[in-house]
């Protein structure tokens, strides 16, 4: 496994962790803001920014963690009569002409945005609530970033012994 490989990998296990750890928190906030209102008529600002914080970062991160689970969109209809080392290669193309130029567009376009909210440290749109949002903007420059590594070690990652047959399906 090369290098950007194994940083990719590193990575992915990072966003994993974070995802779940947001889901946690996301779904917990959510109980609590249910209660909270419904059984006692309070109703708290910040866990609400919690959820809506939590709920857009694990959105962020689901992305890339899609594309290393191999479940991202595509057209299934012709691939499964394609053999591993045609799949291998359109997904190859794929990388080349979608993902990487799609994704560095991506980040370089969300660079002034998530820059301005870092130089003004942001906070949430309504009083009392959470301060912090600046770090929820961020996900939107780590999520194609995350993406362009994922996709660079794609390629550099081992072809399964499936992947060179002689062209027959299976």
């Amino acid at each position: 496994m090369t290098g950007l490989a194994k940083i990719s990998a590193m990575l992915d296990r990072a966003t994993l962790v974070l995802a779940l750890f947001l889901l946690g928190l996301m779904f917990s906030c959510q109980i609590l803001v249910v209660l909270l209102r419904y059984l006692t008529g309070i109703g708290f600002l910040e866990l609400q920014d919690a959820v809506s914080y939590s709920f857009a970062v694990v959105v962020a991160l689901s992305i890339p963690l899609a594309l290393t689970r191999d479940r991202h969109v595509r057209v299934d209809v012709l691939r499964e009569r394609m053999s591993p080392r045609v799949n291998r290669r359109i997904d190859g193309l794929g990388h080349v002409l979608l993902t990487l130029p799609v994704f560095a567009l991506m980040a370089w376009h969300s660079w002034p945005l998530v820059s301005a909210s870092w130089a003004i440290l942001e906070g949430s749109r309504e009083t009392g609530g959470l301060p912090g949002r600046f770090l929820v903007i961020g996900f939107l420059l780590v999520m194609p970033v995350l993406f362009l590594v994922h996709g660079l070690a794609w390629f550099g990652k081992p072809r399964q012994s499936s992947d060179h047959s002689t062209g027959t399906p299976g």
